[in-house]
Parts: C-alpha cells; sequence; structure tokens
C-alpha cells in the first residue's frame, strides 16, 4: 500500500485502511520517502523483502 508515494512525487498521500488482524482503523500520511503520521503509532507493516538484505545495505531506502 505504501508504494502508491512513486505516483504522486513531492504530494502528501494519505491511507485510511483497517489492520487485517483486528479490523481497527489505520491512518498514515506522507510524503516521498518521509512518513508524516501513523495512527494508531503503535501500527507495524511488513516489508517482502529479505531482511538479510537490509543487514547488507543491499536495499535503497530512497534519497540519501
Amino acid at each position: 500500500m505504501l508504494a502508491v508515494r512513486w505516483l504522486f512525487p513531492r504530494k502528501e498521500i494519505h491511507i485510511e485502511t483497517r489492520c487485517l488482524d483486528c479490523g481497527d482503523p489505520i491512518r498514515i500520511r506522507m510524503r516521498d520517502d518521509e512518513i508524516l503520521e501513523v495512527d494508531p503509532p503503535t501500527a507495524v507493516g511488513h516489508m517482502n523483502l529479505p531482511f538479510a538484505k537490509v543487514l547488507t545495505g543491499a536495499v535503497s531506502w530512497g534519497a540519501g
């Protein structure tokens, strides 16, 4: 879902969805590579990427 940020460069994106486990609402605001707000702040996400690639630096997190 967060991949939509590439479709709207320099625009603020608002995502409203529900937790697939409990059904509680989740709201996210972001712009480009920056997450501006997450509600609830305890929300967690999933990245379909081997963690070993993160540890070796094989992953680019965007501008940097």
